[in-house]
Order: C-alpha cells, then structure tokens, then sequence
C-alpha cells in the first residue's frame, strides 16, 4: 500500500510558531472572510499598526499568508496549505489510530485506490489575475457586472440544462446564481465585498465536477481613468483539492468571458451567441 509523503517535522517549526500567538490566530480567522488590506486588519486591533505588521510578516514567512501589493495597498490572503499539512502530519494519523481496528482493516482494503488518486490532486491554492480595458464609464461597467451580468453570461458557462436566468443579488450576502424556476438553481457564490462602482467580491464552492472540490474567491475591481475608459482588473484564487489542468482551464474561461463577452457587450451592446444546445464548460 502506497502512503502520503509527509512534509519534514522541522518544515512546519514555522507553522507551529505563527499559530501560537492568539493575535495572528485572530487575523487567520479575519482572512478567512476574504482578503485584507494591512490597514483594514490594523483597525481591528488596539495594538499598533506596526505591531500587526510584526504579525503578519510572521504569517507570511509561515506561509499561511500570501501578500500583494496593489498601488499603496497591501493585500493579505489567506493560505490554507500549511494548515492542511499540519492536519495531515499530526491529526489525521491519530484520527485514524483511535478508530475501531476492524474499520481500519477495512479501509486497508478499500482506499489504497483513494490514496493513489489523492496523489494526482493534492491541495493547492492557484491564483487567476487579468486585466481588461474597457471603453465605458466605470458606472456603466459596474451595472454590466452586478444587475445586468445575466444579460451577457454565455450560456457555455451554465451548469444546469434550461436556467431561466444568471443572476447576482446586488448587496453584502447576495447570491450570484442560476435561476431555473420553482425555487432550482445552482449557487455560484455570494456577495462578500460590495463597493459600488468600485469592487466586487463573492467567494464560493467548486464541486469535484468542475475541477475540486474547493474555495474559491473572485474579484473585480473597477478603475476609473480620466479619458473615460475603465480598466477591470480580475482576481480568482480557488484552493483546495484542484485536478492538474485547473489552472489553465480557468484562466482560458475567464479570459474568453470577460475579453469576449462583458467588453463587446458593455462597449457595443452586443450579447454572446447562444447555442441550441448548452454546453457545461
């Protein structure tokens, strides 16, 4: 029977010492929402702005958190990987020897195929950045993106056979959904940051049908420039257990559905074609 390799005891030292101390515990919990600027954290301490920084530059050499600086801005991510390693180092091997030894003698026999299959996916956090210009008012893309985004979703990108709509609740825990009518759908995400003709955050699950299962948040940010035009920077930062071509599959789908559909449609007005047949991408 094949085993996971473990990561090295003396790798995760720097693991064990960021989670030791309840302030940097209190910030994971904080990043868990989605991500954070280093002043937006610093507001939710009464320590100084300079003593969160000691803390998250501790998180960051740990790796529990990806930084990346936009303009003046730092933005702290949270990054579940090392906290998976320690599960599967210390906690998962002791789940499993407190279990009952027959269910063990068991599973012996029945997840040496699951392990194998573990292998080929393992936890990982990716990270899909674009950046579209658009000629249009940054009111105008806004609206394309929050209550007329059903107007330009490509039917390649639906899940269901026959949705009635795409839809996204424009406010805080709003969903963004597949209407199919009688109450069905499927849910995409929810609204987690919403700052009108700004940015848009919503965080949700991708099913082992679409390359998981995994977290995912994606996120818009709208710059208004003085000659009229917009520039849209995208971000989408799924992890969890992610198949190998993941990664090029979503930047080749964003891509196509922000460049091919939302631009022509916010510049020209003109919809994406729809197929007879719905294709799930």
């Amino acid at each position: 029977m094949k085993t996971n390799p473990q990561p090295r005891v003396e790798t995760l030292a720097p693991v064990w010492k960021a989670l030791a101390d309840p302030t940097r515990r209190h910030i994971l919990d904080l990043l868990r929402e989605g991500p954070l600027t280093t002043g937006d954290l610093a507001e939710q301490f009464e320590i100084s702005r300079f003593g969160v920084m000691k803390h998250l530059a501790v998180l960051a050499d740990s790796g529990l958190i990806l930084v990346r600086r936009e303009g003046r801005e730092r933005w702290n991510h949270l990054n579940p990987v090392p906290i998976h390693q320690v599960y599967r180092r210390w906690i998962k091997p002791f789940e499993a020897a407190a279990a009952d030894r027959l269910l063990r003698l068991k599973l012996h026999a029945e997840t040496e195929r699951q392990t194998d299959m573990a292998e080929a996916d393992e936890f990982k956090a990716l990270d899909v950045q674009l950046e579209i210009e658009i000629a249009a008012s940054a009111e105008a893309v806004w609206s394309s993106l929050t209550t007329g985004i059903g107007e330009w979703w490509p039917a390649q990108f639906y899940v269901g056979t026959s949705p009635k709509r795409f839809a996204l609740e424009p406010h805080v825990g709003g969903r963004v959904f597949e209407d199919w009518g009688d109450g069905e759908g499927a849910l995409f995400g929810n609204v987690i940051a919403y700052d009108e003709n700004r940015m848009l955050q919503w965080a949700g699950d991708m099913s082992a049908d679409y390359g998981g299962p995994a977290r995912t948040v994606t996120t818009f940010r709208l710059t208004a420039r003085e000659d009229g035009t917009t520039l849209l920077s995208f971000r989408d930062t799924p992890f969890g257990r992610l198949g190998e071509n993941v990664l090029e599959g979503l930047e080749h789908g964003w891509k196509w559905l922000l460049a091919d559909c939302l631009k022509p449609f916010v510049e020209e007005g003109r919809r994406p074609e729809r197929p007879d047949t719905l294709v799930v991408s």
